[in-house]
């Protein structure tokens, strides 16, 4: 016999035994699925609400700064009446709750001051009490950075007649005037119009060379809220109401500035 040609030899049993691949199939729970697909759909949300204005009505907006200075405190009382009110405790007051105003709306706030204290001991310069105070609060501003900043006070005048909310800015600020007509605006609107049902009464802005507004390097405005002197505003300021109308009304003009 010839040799036997070995390419028609069987293959070994090893070769012959060979398992077909397997195949696995994952069973998911349904509740599971769901799970599953609703993370997606809240990461994919999220992230479209990052990117998008949206976001701004739910998170704080990245270094958007308002500082809110209320005038005096401490050992100055600022203007007072007989009865021993005091315009330190109503700046405070208004301010405060102008903070939370614009909180609510997703800026970040910088209080000069959030008790009763004057702001001497935050400066170094070699002054009066008054001077260090003043440049306690440019330094405050300065370094803030802000969009804007108002500084809050209350009026008195030998005439108890005068009266009425005034704002004032810089002379050769074109943007502090900007933001004192934006601001008399909502007052005119919030506090005049709608508040006090008063078509006759309207906020002046006017340019003064106040400290505040000379030495700081952003938009800002000092706004006096009423006359203490005048018999009927002294009463709308002891008004929580009416306090928390000026808060309000300010805001909504510090933000139709910055919407421009």
């Amino acid at each position: 016999m010839g040799k036997m040609d070995r390419s028609y030899c069987p293959k070994n049993k090893g070769e012959k035994m060979r398992k077909k691949p397997r195949i696995y199939v994952l069973k998911l729970n349904r509740k599971k699925l769901l799970l599953f697909g609703l993370v997606i759909l809240l990461i994919l949300i999220m992230i479209f609400l990052k990117n998008s204005k949206v976001s701004k009505i739910f998170s704080y907006r990245n270094k958007e700064t308002i500082v809110i200075d209320p005038g005096h405190g401490g050992i100055d009382g600022g203007t007072s009446d007989k009865e021993g009110l005091l315009e330190k405790d109503i700046n405070l007051d208004v301010s405060l709750k102008l903070k939370k105003e614009l909180l609510v709306e997703g800026y970040e706030v910088v209080m000069t001051r959030e008790r009763d204290e004057s702001l001497e001991h935050r400066s170094n310069i070699n002054s009066s009490r008054y001077r260090k105070d003043l440049n306690a609060r440019k330094t405050i501003i300065n370094e803030s950075e802000p969009l804007a900043f108002v500084s809050m006070h209350v009026n008195s005048s030998k005439k108890i007649e005068a009266r009425g909310i005034k704002i004032y800015y810089f002379p050769t600020s074109i943007e502090g005037k900007r933001l004192a007509e934006c601001i008399a605006k909502s007052v005119d609107i919030n506090v005049y119009n709608k508040f006090l049902k008063d078509n006759n009464l309207r906020a002046e802005i006017l340019p003064e060379d106040y400290f505040v507004l000379r030495e700081t390097k952003y938009p800002g405005v000092l706004v006096e809220i009423g006359f203490i002197t005048n018999p009927e505003e002294n009463k709308l300021l002891q008004d929580e109401e009416y306090r928390a109308k000026v808060a309000f009304a300010v805001k909504k003009g510090i933000i139709e500035y910055l919407g421009k």
